[in-house]
């Protein structure tokens, strides 16, 4: 049998010694123990007259016969539950009262009935569970308000009508125990949160610099050292995978992985008060002994119930104390991983006291197909090639992939199935049209007419493990591929690709552009991604032709960041003799791009309709791939694919051009 020190004759013992007999209470305690009399007092039966002496218990006769009411303590099932808990939550002998008293107030059925009495009594019920676990009177009240079973939401205080306190187990607590909380395996689920399985190793990840190597080694000291208050930040918009990262990250540090507080036991949300006592009830639960970790999904619930507002949506109405989570940061011994779809509505403070804060995207280039190929084959299946296209155009494709993969699965398995319901699926996510996708493979650098050549160059800024600090300067006449280089470079790079035209940073306030050029750079630095300024000749122009201080100052302002700027950048210009000489220094590689020569505009005429280049072709000087990908656009909304139709529309193009540009070298 369980050991409780809470009983029937005990809290009635404690009552006639502190209550009165003329009180709302104490006339209370009198009628509960008379109404339980034969179970309080079971005794053969005495004549008549005796018998009818003693039927109505008076407040004196209580205090002579509460000595030897029967014990009738808490159920055995009960007792032992609450054994089971205080001992994984590392609760002491007057926390384990306090629990127990909130059981038999809420289950015994005597107890309880008494407890309904007291609050109609207008007592203070919280009160009396704190002298039931041996508290002072003077103290009892506020012991149980400050009890870590209040606390961690294991026991619930309100007021009741007309000033009365009641005390009684919570909601959550009840189901635990409904569902086996007398088990103490199960148990540990049920306070720490769901037991998280991994489905992906740390290989299936982005090296991302050797970031996640790093975290899996530091997740490995703490629990090895035992270390205090760290916690792991991942951010990155919906369906990156931040959820299966926390898994592989636990499963290499040998850790188990707890969710903190997702859903109430019947999947309903929780509030943000619900959602902390959780992460308390589970660093209590964990931190006796083990390796394990706790994640905590969409960390924006620890601001509350805040709502966007403003044209800017930031988050208003934040609740809960600032500084009760910064001291919750600080001090945790069972190591959190956080995650966060949108950082920007994080406090500051939380941020700052992050152990690390890594960002993720949407896996692009060999990361891409490599997820894409691992979905499918959980599906049985293989990732049709429009549905490979439009990943490479919509990044966030990979982030529904899987249900597309699995929907056009039940669906029959029909051609492109994937790519359709992917594609409606981005369009409905991103409220952002999607047009043409043609399945492409990588682009063609044979197409290039280039000093250096390209190939060669891309071999190199792409090789795994090479620094990302080094920028290029891609010059020559549209149509040569200077943005499409530049979008093929960053897609083996596995970054995305963040085009700034000057357009879009110059400013007719002074001092504006500046700033927009300065942001440009961070937005990189933030996103992880390769920076392009098109039309640069308007941003790094010769300051030696400057008529105004601004002027300069925008230049200057682009040179300094390209000498600090950590991660790749292109400039493209058209005009190369218009740039500051200073500009060309700043410039890792340099990209003369020239239009195609003979044997290039043959392999671009194969590639781009399908049929060997006719003979005609040789005497179409300056054409570019751009021109070639105009009339192939053409050919889809009318046109012949003849030969002579094909070179004519070419020279159409060669027409509309404006005169032969100067030859340029570096």
């Amino acid at each position: 049998m369980g050991t409780t020190t809470v009983t029937s004759r005990r809290l009635a013992t404690m009552l006639r010694a502190t209550l009165t007999k003329d009180g709302r209470a104490g006339r209370a305690l009198l009628a509960w123990a008379e109404e339980h009399r034969a179970d309080f007092w079971p005794a053969p039966r005495r004549k008549k007259a005796e018998d009818s002496a003693e039927r109505k218990l008076s407040w004196t006769r209580l205090g002579a016969l509460v000595e030897a009411m029967a014990e009738d303590p808490l159920p055995d099932e009960l007792a032992l539950a609450a054994g089971n808990v205080a001992t994984v939550l590392g609760f002491d002998a007057q926390q384990r009262g306090v629990l127990e008293a909130g059981l038999a107030l809420t289950f015994h059925p005597r107890i309880a009935k008494l407890r309904w009495a007291l609050e109609m009594a207008h007592e203070d019920v919280a009160r009396i569970a704190g002298l039931l676990a041996g508290a002072e009177p003077m103290a009892a009240g506020n012991m149980v308000r400050n009890s870590l079973a209040v606390e961690l939401g294991l026991l619930d205080i309100e007021m009741t009508h007309g000033g009365g306190v009641s005390l009684y187990v919570s909601w959550w607590f009840e189901d635990v125990l409904a569902r086996g909380g007398h088990d103490p395996e199960r148990l540990i689920e049920a306070l720490a949160g769901k037991r998280q399985a991994a489905a992906l190793s740390l290989d299936d990840f982005p090296a991302m610099d050797g970031d996640i190597a790093f975290l899996a080694r530091l997740l490995g000291g703490t629990l090895d050292g035992q270390a205090e208050g760290i916690n792991i930040l991942l951010h990155g918009p919906p369906g990156v995978g931040k959820t299966e990262l926390a898994r592989a990250l636990a499963a290499a540090a040998g850790a188990d992985l707890f969710a903190v507080g997702e859903a109430d036991s019947s999947g309903h949300e929780l509030r943000r008060e619900q959602r902390v006592a959780a992460l308390l009830r589970a660093q209590r639960a964990l931190q006796q002994g083990g390796r394990a970790l706790l994640l905590f999904d969409e960390m924006e619930d620890m601001i509350g119930d805040a709502a966007p507002s403003g044209p800017a949506k930031r988050f208003a109405n934040r609740a809960g104390s600032k500084i009760f989570v910064n001291r919750m940061l600080e001090s945790n011994k069972v190591p959190v991983i956080w995650t966060s779809n949108a950082i920007d509505n994080v406090d500051a403070a939380y941020l700052r006291r992050m152990s690390f804060v890594l960002r993720l995207d949407h896996p692009r280039g060999a990361d891409r197909d490599r997820v894409l190929a691992r979905m499918a084959a959980s599906e049985g299946t293989a990732p049709g090639a429009a549905l490979s296209a439009l990943a490479r155009q919509m990044p966030e494709t990979t982030s529904v992939a899987r249900v597309a993969m699995r929907a056009a699965r039940i669906a029959g398995g029909g051609s492109d199935d994937d790519q359709r319901i992917a594609r409606a699926l981005v369009v409905g996510v991103s409220g952002r049209a999607i047009g043409e996708v043609r399945a492409s493979g990588p682009l063609d650098l044979d197409l290039f007419e280039s000093d250096p050549p390209v190939a060669d160059l891309v071999a190199r800024l792409t090789r795994p493990g090479g620094e990302p600090d080094w920028s290029v300067l891609l010059a020559g006449p549209p149509g040569t591929g200077k943005t499409q280089l530049a979008g093929e470079v960053a897609e083996r790079f596995g970054r995305a690709l963040v085009t700034r035209r000057a357009s879009d940073l110059m400013s007719k306030w002074v001092g504006e552009t500046e700033q927009n050029i300065a942001q440009a750079f961070r937005d990189a630095v933030a996103e992880g991604a390769v920076l392009m300024f098109d039309e640069a000749d308007s941003l790094l122009y010769d300051r030696a032709t400057a008529t105004r201080s601004w002027e300069v100052s925008q230049v200057n302002e682009m040179l300094t960041w390209l000498d600090r700027h950590p991660l790749p950048v292109f400039a493209a210009t058209n005009d190369l003799r218009r740039l500051d000489p200073a500009a060309l220094r700043r410039f890792t590689f340099k990209l003369n791009l020239r239009p195609l020569g003979a044997v290039a505009a043959r392999q671009a005429f194969a590639r781009f309709f399908d049929q060997s280049a006719p003979v005609g072709l040789d005497r179409l000087a300056g054409l570019t791939p751009g021109d070639f990908a105009v009339v192939a656009r053409q050919l889809r909304v009318s046109g012949s694919r003849e030969p002579a139709a094909l070179l004519a529309a070419l020279e159409a193009e060669l027409a509309v051009k404006p005169g032969t540009m100067a030859v340029m070298g570096f």
